[in-house]
């Protein structure tokens, strides 16, 4: 254990003692690992020194991001400046989507070995564009993994990337809100963003009728239950696009209250086949890692460990190096864990 300057940390240390408020109250616990977002708490508060467990530090090993960070941000200027110049009957600029749809394809294909990787889906605060622009990625690499066709791949990332565009013509709140708790008619006209959005492009002649299909569908379900025309026959691009936008949309609250990332993807196992078109669903998460690298899970038997290696034939089986023992003492050496090959033991809960 040693004193570090909150200024130095670089993002996965382990804490060794909790950080408390000015009031007492536990801030931060001791085991966490220390993310950027925490980092940045730290800061804010003024805190300038923490306790953190020497020779630990949590590094995936093979887990990635799906997009290049320099790809991503590159997209998401260009997403952003044209659809905020978009305007209802101006639809000149749009046209520009196909080009960031066509970047984001590439960056995925230069992966080496893209369809074996497992990729960290990150928890973070609602912005519509970087939405877009992660469930683009999404889509696309759940269509690789099925082998669609190039045409196809193309014309669900750029279906993607404006699925969400009638959400530029609402006056509802739906930033982190539940919009089953607003009122009635608040409900009906969130729910028109899908037709708005379709309506916005309907008669253009450079995105493809099937492109055009998937945003006007991006929110039905295989049981009749989605909006807005509670259809059944659903094509298969479009299944990809209802459950990547119900993943990524869930995680940064769009539409919905923010949740946790192993918490959707249990919600979307045990809809799979009833919402959810199954072969959707399984794409996808064959290259979602449940439990990212850095989370502190609890196991059945008490101990508790940190997620720092994926598994990839089994994504909810990660690798731990355990913290503590099932009497709750600290580890003294460094003891590793892969859920893989054991089976007497679950994940009973996520710490953090």
């Amino acid at each position: 254990m040693k004193k570090i300057r909150v200024s130095k940390l670089k993002g996965g240390e382990v804490l060794a003692s909790d950080v408390y408020t000015d009031d007492l109250q536990v801030l931060i616990g001791k085991g966490s690992v220390l993310k950027q977002s925490y980092i940045d708490k730290l800061i804010d508060l003024g805190i300038e020194e923490v306790r953190v467990e020497t020779g630990v530090k949590i590094q995936g090993e093979d887990a990635d991001i799906i997009l290049q960070d320099e790809v991503k941000n590159d997209c998401l200027v260009k997403v952003k400046d044209i659809l905020e110049h978009h305007t209802y009957n101006n639809n000149a600029q749009l046209m520009g989507i196909n080009v960031a749809a066509e970047e984001v394809i590439s960056n995925i294909l230069e992966k080496k070995e893209v369809v074996n990787k497992i990729f960290e889906i990150k928890e973070r605060s609602a912005d519509l564009y970087e939405h877009s622009v992660s469930v683009c990625s999404l889509a696309t690499l759940a269509a690789l993994k099925l082998g669609l066709s190039n045409e196809i791949v193309h014309e669900l990332a750029t279906a993607s990337l404006l699925h969400d565009l009638g959400l530029r013509y609402m006056t509802v709140p739906y930033i982190n809100v539940d919009i089953n708790t607003l009122s009635q008619k608040e409900i009906d006209e969130y729910r028109k963003h899908t037709v708005y959005g379709y309506t916005a492009v309907q008669q253009e002649t450079w995105i493809s009728e099937k492109a055009k299909q998937m945003i006007l569908f991006h929110h039905e379900r295989i049981d009749g239950s989605g909006y807005p025309l509670h259809a059944k026959s659903i094509t298969i691009e479009s299944q990809i696009l209802e459950v990547c936008e119900f993943l990524d949309e869930n995680l940064c609250g769009i539409g919905c209250e923010r949740g946790k990332l192993h918490d959707i993807i249990q919600y979307m196992q045990a809809m799979s086949g009833v919402l959810f078109a199954k072969e959707a669903v399984d794409s996808v998460l064959t290259f979602t890692a449940v439990y990212p690298v850095g989370t502190t899970l609890k196991l059945s038997d008490g101990r508790i460990g940190i997620v720092v290696k994926q598994n990839k034939q089994l994504v909810d089986r990660p690798v731990l190096q355990l913290l503590k023992d099932e009497t709750g003492k600290p580890y003294k050496t460094k003891s590793m864990l892969d859920l893989s090959e054991i089976y007497n033991v679950i994940v009973d809960s996520v710490l953090d």
